[in-house]
């Protein structure tokens, strides 16, 4: 497979020519990350070209190269090799082979034609999964930052790969004992994305909402990427089975038409509770404070949160145009923690280096991470979640500030307990 749409961001200047053996365990005299990301499609305002600026903001406030080696990020667009695929393969869908064949022909190109050391991003886990698995038989460190699937910390974690910013777990965890405590909100309907997430999303959230005394009484699941626009039906759906809230597991562009459809039908207007699993800060400016205001979900990072958060967000906001959504938050988040360890390890690639970021403690410059925050053999990031609401069109006074916090979530509470896992490296 041709990868088509490389950007190349050379983040440094100077001389390449230094001895190999002073840096022996740096490969290819470079370090090199690979960016996979959604570009152009429905996650591009929150991942794609911000993803990048995130990660080369990282790159910059570590001086730009690490003991005189020279940095280099190389961004993907999965969405547009997707449709490739389907192109040249003469596919209308695809399925979980394909989706691990296109990625393991991106990672290989990554690898054979870039020597990447590290992968990030990878915003959705169909593209997690196979990456990270790609990844841990060569030693490529894996930083999964928009993907949501709990088996990435499970069946196929990795002794090199972390999951970095937040995941279904966490998400029906702190979402839905927090809703089913409120008078009204015991009857759940879901509108799903098909596939590891939405599965996953819905797992996790029925023993949440069952243990505190709801119940799941439907769902329905749609595709993600292939125009699934009408979900009226399933709306009326949960009406007629007594639906008092409504929750989206979806995701991107699919995931707005959702939350406009049901406010559009008015049957949850009143008498019940529309709730989202997965929503960023650009889903919300696409949306509408009008057809979003009182939604309530489970955010990993929000911008105006305080005084460090506020500070990322003005640069970032120079260089995007934009306030960082979470995912690309925890880019910088997640490239910064990279580059610290390699710098501290003096490896680029390979478990001595996981080792040493797993024993490094947050940086002061993260805006993204409590310093509480931990990293877990089975490559859970363990930070802080916040329960959030919009704001309606009349509370909110400045560009950009959508959310008002009605919780703070401790990692402990958020997460998956290590001893609940399935990761081999962790037992």
């Amino acid at each position: 497979m041709k990868i088509k749409r490389i950007i190349t961001a050379a983040l440094v200047s100077g001389s390449m020519l230094f001895s190999a053996l002073s840096h022996a365990e740096i490969t290819d005299n470079s370090i090199n990350i690979g960016i996979i990301t959604d570009a152009t499609g429905g996650w591009s305002d929150s991942t794609g070209q911000g993803a990048l600026i995130a990660s080369q903001m990282a790159v910059n406030d570590m001086g730009g190269s690490i003991n005189g080696v020279p940095v280099n990020l190389v961004m993907v667009d999965y969405t547009e090799q997707i449709k490739e695929y389907m192109a040249n393969n003469g596919n209308s869908r695809m399925s979980t082979n394909d989706y691990k064949k296109m990625v393991e022909q991106i990672v290989s190109r990554l690898e054979n034609q870039y020597g990447i050391d590290a992968i990030s991003e990878l915003s959705d886990s169909r593209i997690a999964i196979p990456a990270q698995n790609y990844a841990k038989d060569k030693g490529i460190i894996s930083l999964v930052v928009g993907a949501g699937s709990t088996a990435l910390t499970n069946k196929y974690c990795s002794k090199t790969g972390f999951h970095w910013s937040w995941d279904t777990y966490s998400l029906s965890k702190g979402l839905g004992k927090v809703i089913v405590e409120n008078e009204n909100s015991d009857r759940w309907y879901f509108l799903a994305l098909e596939g590891a997430f939405g599965e996953d999303a819905i797992k996790k959230s029925r023993k949440v909402i069952q243990t505190n005394g709801g119940t799941v009484v439907g769902k329905q699941m749609f595709p993600y990427g292939y125009g699934a626009t009408n979900f009226f039906p399933a709306i009326e759906d949960a009406r007629n089975k007594g639906a008092n809230v409504i929750a989206i597991a979806n995701a991107g562009d699919e995931a707005i038409a959702a939350i406009r459809q049901v406010r559009e039908s008015g049957i949850f207007e009143k008498q019940g509770t529309v709730v989202s699993l997965i929503t960023l800060l650009q889903d919300i400016r696409k949306l509408g404070l009008y057809s979003s205001r009182d939604l309530q979900f489970v955010a990993p990072f929000y911008w105006n949160r305080d005084e460090k958060s506020r500070s990322f967000a003005k640069r970032f906001l120079s260089r995007h145009g934009a306030v960082p959504s979470a995912a690309q938050a925890a880019m910088y988040s997640a490239t910064l923690h990279y580059l610290r360890g390699v710098k501290e390890s003096g490896y680029d690639k390979g478990e001595t280096l996981a080792n040493k970021m797993r024993a490094l403690s947050v940086d002061p410059r993260d805006p993204f991470l409590d310093q509480q925050a931990k990293f877990r053999k089975d490559g859970r990031v363990v930070h802080e979640m916040y329960l959030v609401e919009v704001k309606s069109p009349q509370d909110t006074k400045e560009a950009w500030d959508y959310f008002k916090l009605i919780r703070t979530i401790p990692g402990i509470e958020a997460y998956q307990p290590i001893s609940e896992t399935q990761c081999q490296y962790a037992k």
